[in-house]
């Protein structure tokens, strides 16, 4: 059944709005983006791994959780592919995001 397989989405940051970094330790960051849908469907509770984040790693890195999606001024649970809209990201790592950025979905655990 196509149930059991993981769901695809991929990203493209177009801006960055605000970025507000965690207190460390007991916070996370929160970035604010316009991103364009290039790739499945992103959802509410989808993680997102930063490409550049985990290339140093030999482990996992830590991911992006995708907290809010705004489209058209209206707040929404996804976004389709080849459409933009304001989201947030939350975790550790979200103030080294960058424009052109490219974040894929992190596979559920």
């Amino acid at each position: 059944m196509l149930n059991n397989l993981p769901e695809k989405a991929t990203i493209s940051i177009e801006s960055i709005e605000s970025v507000t970094p965690g207190v460390t330790g007991s916070a996370d960051d929160v970035a604010v983006c316009v991103v364009r849908c290039i790739e499945g469907t992103a959802r509410l509770g989808m993680e997102f791994q930063h490409p550049a984040s985990a290339a140093g790693l030999g482990t996992a890195a830590p991911g992006l959780l995708l907290t809010a999606i705004e489209w058209y001024g209206k707040q929404v649970e996804q976004l389709d592919t080849v459409h933009s809209g304001k989201v947030t990201l939350t975790g550790t790592g979200a103030e080294t995001l960058a424009k052109r950025d490219v974040l894929n979905a992190a596979p559920r655990r």
